[in-house]
């Protein structure tokens, strides 16, 4: 329990749509805690009162038998069985050596329409007044990515700092400079959203279809992908071959005791840090601000 305090408390610190999304979690994991301990609390009641009558005693011990198992037993449980998808997940992880993309155009998909406190504001701070070429996932819901998709066909937009943690411009591209931009991007960046596990979405599909990555699970979202792609070929994630693929598990395994939305994290960390810090941040990073973004 004390843990959600702390996680309300960091959401609460959070920018605005972390702190809306924390929040509204956080009002439901108290509610589902409040009822938790008054129905454990009525249980333990009846329990003692059974235990403390003679004629109700031998049930008594049954039934508190039975009810440590189900709080204790099925959690362990679920944990046990968490790990085991856990172990599967990181051995389709990929940690190679991206080259810097300073020393190319880059398209990034990323849900973090705000580009604040996670990787999408490290991509920013990389690339500087440079800028990058960005397309926010919510517009590719719906769509089948397994076949390859033409990038002028996509919504387009630049995004660019030129001050590091400043604010961003950002500019819908016209028709001809969509085209233009397909003909030059040749590398694939996909960033998330780090204040809560993502949903599995149609990138996270197409991905499924990728030999590469055989056995991905539909729980399974891409928490960071860099990979290259060939200039006017389209965006094909199902042939797509990782530089680095950090991934998350959406599943969250029970915590102890059994109770409604007691849960706790799935326990995967995030994967090929030096690797990307390498790829993404900017020569000098003397605060390492760029590196705890991608941390996150």
């Amino acid at each position: 329990m004390a843990t959600r305090w702390c996680i309300g408390l960091i959401c609460a610190l959070a920018a605005g749509r972390a702190r809306a999304e924390c929040l509204g979690s956080c009002a439901d994991d108290l509610a589902a805690a409040l009822f938790s301990i008054v129905v454990y609390g009525l249980i333990g009641i009846v329990l003692l009162v059974m235990l403390v009558r003679r004629k109700w005693r031998r049930a008594g011990v049954w039934a508190l038998g039975t009810i440590a198992l189900l709080a204790v037993g099925v959690p362990l449980v679920s944990q046990a069985w968490g790990r085991w998808t856990l172990r599967g997940m990181e051995g389709r992880e990929v940690v190679g050596t991206p080259p810097a993309l300073a020393g190319r155009t880059p398209l990034l998909l990323t849900l973090d329409e705000y580009c604040l406190d996670s990787a999408c504001e490290a991509v920013m701070r990389g690339r500087g007044a440079a800028g990058v070429h960005v397309v926010l996932t919510r517009a590719l819901d719906g769509l089948d990515l397994i076949p390859a998709v033409s990038l002028a066909a996509l919504p387009l937009e630049l995004w660019v700092q030129p001050v590091p943690g400043g604010e961003i411009t950002r500019r819908v591209l016209s028709a001809a400079e969509r085209r233009e931009a397909a003909d030059r991007i040749d590398y694939l960046v996909v960033t998330t959203w780090p204040y809560s596990s993502p949903d599995a979405g149609p990138i996270e599909a197409a991905l499924r279809a990728n030999p590469a990555l055989s056995g991905m699970g539909e729980s399974e979202a891409v928490r960071l992908l860099l990979a290259p792609i060939q200039p006017k070929a389209g965006l094909a994630l199902a042939s797509v071959k990782p530089d680095l693929l950090d991934l998350t598990l959406g599943d969250r395994p029970l915590a102890i005791p059994l109770a409604p939305r007691n849960r706790q994290g799935a326990g995967n960390g995030p994967v090929g840090v030096d690797a990307a810090v390498g790829a993404i941040c900017p020569a000098s990073d003397p605060d390492g601000i760029c590196r705890s973004l991608l941390e996150r």
